[in-house]
């Protein structure tokens, strides 16, 4: 009775342990089949030509096909270097793709493992971006193709790689849009700007009793005048702030929310950071040191008084937003740290 109940299980083992052995092999094939982001040669050969084939056409028609004649910087990049200059205060959108390059470089190190999925999914998307340069073309307004150009990015990528790839590159591909100048918009925030600077600064010193006297954007004080000029009125350090805050929220939080919080928070950061910069000035002008305060001090004042105040008023509200989940976590490390203690302990 031993001797047949052996032999009739005896097939049911070997059956299992072939079934188990086959579902091993071909999951070590799907492993070694997976196409990785940094294996590219894996891919296909149509779709690696239609890709790098669509690549070489965007290098084309941004960097060297003259798309807009009639104007000195003829190609979209050249004209969006020209546009972004210190008297447009759009200086800020030359270092737009330099940050760009390097998200897109931190996308890269983050997906390089995972699995390329290529998707045909990608290709409206990607036409999208198309579409709006060649409306560009046709009304001669570069800036279509600017804000076409974060479609173009995200469908090629999208139809080449999949969709659990594109994703990582979406939010460079939309930090693409602060290298766009937008006309009308300086002028709308940059008199509301000046108003507001120099009425709070006029309202503030008389609040301390300081002798102020305001006509339109000067404050006289004593014998000197300080006037909260269009470049002082914060313009340009609202778009480089707005551009931190951009990338160090959606670096540090998860929830969109949370995101969307930091971001608008950049706003009053700013106001408040050139606030203080520009009332410094009238009090170094009330303790009789007014040349120095509109000289010296006004060019170092940006670095040493507007950007600490901005960014700490954004890692406090980083803190404030995640101060839960990080007493969590606090606690979490000192509990694994006592257990650990009290093991090092029981086997010693």
């Amino acid at each position: 009775m031993r001797t047949c109940f052996g032999l009739a299980e005896k097939p049911e083992n070997v059956v299992n342990q072939l079934a188990m052995s086959d579902s091993k092999q071909a999951s070590e094939e799907s492993v070694q089949e997976r196409i990785t982001l940094s294996g590219i040669n894996d891919l296909s050969l149509p779709v690696r030509a239609m890709g790098f084939g669509a690549l070489g056409v965007l290098v084309l028609i941004y960097f060297i096909y003259p798309a807009y004649p009639s104007f000195v910087h003829k190609t979209l990049a050249t004209w969006t270097w020209g546009a972004c200059n210190p008297i447009s205060n759009f200086l800020h959108g030359r270092f737009v793709p330099l940050a760009f390059g390097v998200m897109i470089w931190m996308a890269y190190q983050g997906t390089k493992k995972m699995g390329a999925q290529p998707s045909y999914a990608g290709l409206p998307i990607l036409l999208l971006g198309l579409f709006f340069f060649l409306i560009s073309m046709r009304t001669i307004q570069p800036r279509l193709a600017l804000i076409g150009a974060p479609f173009v990015v995200i469908g090629f990528t999208y139809y080449l790689f999949g969709f659990q790839i594109a994703k990582h590159i979406i939010f460079p591909s939309f930090f693409l849009w602060f290298s766009v100048p937008v006309p009308g918009l300086e002028a709308i925030l940059t008199g509301n700007l000046q108003v507001l600077i120099t009425k709070a600064c006029y309202h503030t010193g008389i609040f301390f009793g300081m002798d102020l006297v305001n006509t339109g954007a000067d404050i006289y004080i004593g014998g000197s005048s300080v006037k909260v000029a269009e470049g002082c009125s914060g313009i340009r350090s609202l778009m480089a702030l707005t551009m931190i805050a951009a990338v160090y929220a959606n670096y540090t939080q998860k929830p969109l929310w949370k995101k969307a919080f930091l971001f608008v928070l950049a706003l009053p950061l700013a106001i408040a950071g050139n606030f203080l910069r520009i009332f410094t000035i009238l009090v170094l002008a009330q303790f009789g040191y007014a040349d120095f305060g509109t000289g010296t001090w006004h060019d170092w004042a940006g670095l040493l008084i507007f950007f600490p105040i901005a960014l700490s008023g954004l890692y406090l509200a980083d803190y404030l937003l995640n101060f839960k989940e990080k007493r969590s976590k606090r606690v979490k490390r000192t509990v694994r740290k006592s257990h650990k203690v009290v093991k090092e302990k029981e086997t010693s």
